[in-house]
């Protein structure tokens, strides 16, 4: 076989490119998290800046066309992707991970590495997606692969190990590229624990890279890593609030040899990317990080000087120059035609038609089950806005102190207190119709509600990683809640810590957000109490850090989503009644477009000072 085979083989001459100037484009993609549909929210500052105006947004369609697009401008280029292609949208629930494999293997994907995400169903569905509809390579070379027994994912004994690779190597028309990838361990927290069933074990990144670049280095042109690292749960971060990068915590020793770092995990755009000088010979390594959730493609031109030994830093291959833009995808249309600026690829989209077909008979995304701020009604009410996620104190929020109290009274959990991270809400209740979309926006993950029975000790300490948390950055509070007050302390002698913890509602004197604690409205904590609290499962596995959660035993995983819970929540405000719908210029009422739904506003678990920042 091995004959015929060679002897149907036509081999190509490989080009002389010693001594020339090359030019590779690198096509970046990152935690698209299952946005493989165009969809709907508002642009924050950033995403603006970057040129993101137009929605609906994303869409593996037109992310199709604009790597092709790409690839007819530069005659070298690769698209790779830094994780977490699963989890974030109703696709992902309903076909498990199918949808994204196939539609990003169509589309042309060159090579990923594993994201956290991807693990989200278990390791048996993420080997069965990779298996039947992966054609591209998903890397990962800081995992050490168990040896399962023979069966235990698939009936010839085959297992992720069988189909995740450290790294790959690329022959772009003569120009070696070496990809290595490194997946995320920071967030999945099982792989400690015992009776992991992921079937890896993970490795000292600075000791992964540091083996696998010596190896390939010496065989390539160029040394790119795509990575997932990430800190950790900082995936909603600016990239001007991000001080220290994961990707860049490399000792300088492990990143020589390395050109390029393509980073995910963060969410953020790095634009213009960072350049680390790397070792004494003058080489350095280019940063880059473009985005999330389908909103961006980052495109990497880079002009590789071939040397002559690979092996030998002096005369390498090196990048000598590179220039990097971040291509919004989104719907503006052509001033003169009118036509879309980036069509939809039709071979994508076609494959995507029956996925939308079946979504839709199942979820009426675009249906409206509340209202947020309608006009003021009378003229002594204050103008409607949105409901935010944060507040300007850095202390609880509107839609924090929401998801929260919904969490806590929930039919099943009636918790005394909640408790959950606020990076875990992901956008604001924009002023208007509140959609089923929307909900998705602000709950992209499958969080659900676990009931937790805390002592008054365990309480304190929770709340004191959460006060040393936020004060690590900006005293701007990192957890909301709900039948529970006190003061984050985020500075001075005796260092973070949170004080005059009291239990219940509306605990501050005179109601006053900034006032005192009264004692005589709520009860203090009493260290040698049991506490039924309600939390979500991702904090309570030890996510961000919550290791007095992690610790305890009594967990109980109720499997009700956030998002249904805050739904339900909502569904039992005040009906809208009167009041007129905003950007309407007919006046009519919320009632006469929508029916009886309910309106929300500036009054609904308002900022009351739940969370405090104090200084001392």
């Amino acid at each position: 076989m091995a004959v015929s085979l060679a002897g149907c083989t036509v081999e190509r001459a490989q080009p002389n490119l010693v001594g020339q100037d090359i030019r590779l484009t690198l096509i970046h993609t990152s935690d698209i998290h299952s946005r493989l549909f165009p969809y709907n929210f508002v642009p924050n500052t950033f995403d603006r800046g970057y040129g993101l105006t137009t929605g609906p947004y994303g869409g593996i369609a037109r992310i199709a066309t604009v790597a092709k697009q790409i690839r007819r401008s530069s005659a070298r280029s690769l698209w790779l992707d830094t994780g977490d292609c699963f989890q974030g949208a109703p696709v992902f629930n309903m076909f498990r991970g199918e949808a994204e494999m196939r539609a990003l293997s169509l589309a042309g994907m060159d090579g990923a590495v594993l994201g956290n995400h991807e693990f989200d169903l278990g390791a048996r569905n993420l080997f069965d997606k990779i298996d039947n509809w992966g054609s591209f390579p998903i890397m990962a070379a800081n995992y050490a692969w168990d040896d399962p027994p023979p069966g235990a994912i698939d009936p010839n004994g085959r297992s992720l190990r069988d189909v995740i690779p450290p790294f790959e190597i690329y022959d772009v028309e003569g120009l070696k590229v070496g990809v290595i990838g490194m997946g995320n361990t920071s967030t999945i927290t099982s792989i400690y624990e015992g009776g992991n069933n992921l079937g890896f074990r993970p490795i000292a990144d600075e000791d992964a890279l540091d083996g696998w670049v010596r190896l390939i280095r010496p065989s390539v042109d160029v040394v790119v890593v795509i990575s997932h690292l990430g800190l950790d749960e900082d995936e909603d971060l600016t990239a001007s609030q991000v001080e220290t990068d994961p990707n860049q915590g490399f000792k300088q020793a492990t990143l020589a040899g390395v050109d390029v770092i393509l980073g995910g995990h963060l969410h953020i755009v790095t634009n213009p990317p960072k350049v680390i000088p790397n070792d004494d010979k003058g080489h350095s390594t280019v940063l880059v990080h473009s985005g999330a959730f389908a909103k961006f493609v980052g495109r990497l031109d880079l002009v590789v000087h071939v040397g002559e030994n690979n092996g030998d830093p002096e005369t390498r291959s090196r990048v000598t120059s590179f220039s990097y833009t971040n291509l919004p995808v989104d719907s503006k249309k052509d001033g003169i035609t009118g036509a879309p600026m980036i069509p939809d690829d039709v071979a994508v989209a076609s494959l995507m038609w029956p996925y939308s077909v079946k979504i839709n008979q199942e979820i009426d995304l675009n249906g409206v089950f509340a209202y947020v701020n309608p006009k003021p009604t009378a003229t002594s009410e204050p103008a409607g806005a949105k409901i935010t996620r944060n507040d300007l104190s850095g202390g609880d929020s509107q839609l924090g102190n929401l998801v929260a109290r919904s969490m806590q009274l929930q039919e099943g959990v009636e918790a005394e207190f909640a408790i959950t991270n606020s990076l875990g809400i992901r956008a604001d209740f924009e002023q208007g119709p509140l959609t089923i979309e929307q909900m998705f926006n602000v709950f992209p993950f499958e969080n659900s509600i676990t009931v937790v029975y805390l002592s008054g000790i365990e309480v304190q300490e929770t709340l004191d990683y959460v006060a040393s948390r936020s004060a690590s950055r900006g005293c701007r509070t990192q957890a909301q809640v709900s039948g529970i007050a006190f003061d984050m302390v985020c500075g001075g002698p005796s260092g973070a810590y949170a004080k005059n913890v009291a239990i219940g509602d509306r605990c501050r004197k005179n109601n006053n957000p900034d006032g005192e604690i009264d004692f005589g409205k709520c009860a203090p904590l009493i260290p040698t109490s049991l506490y039924r609290v309600a939390v979500n499962d991702y904090i309570a596995a030890g996510g961000s850090g919550f290791q007095v959660l992690k610790r305890n035993t009594s967990k109980q995983d109720t499997g009700i989503s956030l998002r249904d819970s805050l739904r339900v929540f909502l569904n039992r405000q005040n009906r809208c009644v009167n009041q007129v719908q905003v950007n309407d210029p007919t006046n009519k009422t919320v009632a006469q477009t929508y029916g009886a739904i309910s309106c929300l506003d500036h009054t609904i678990e308002a900022h009351d000072g739940r969370i405090r920042p104090v200084f001392e």
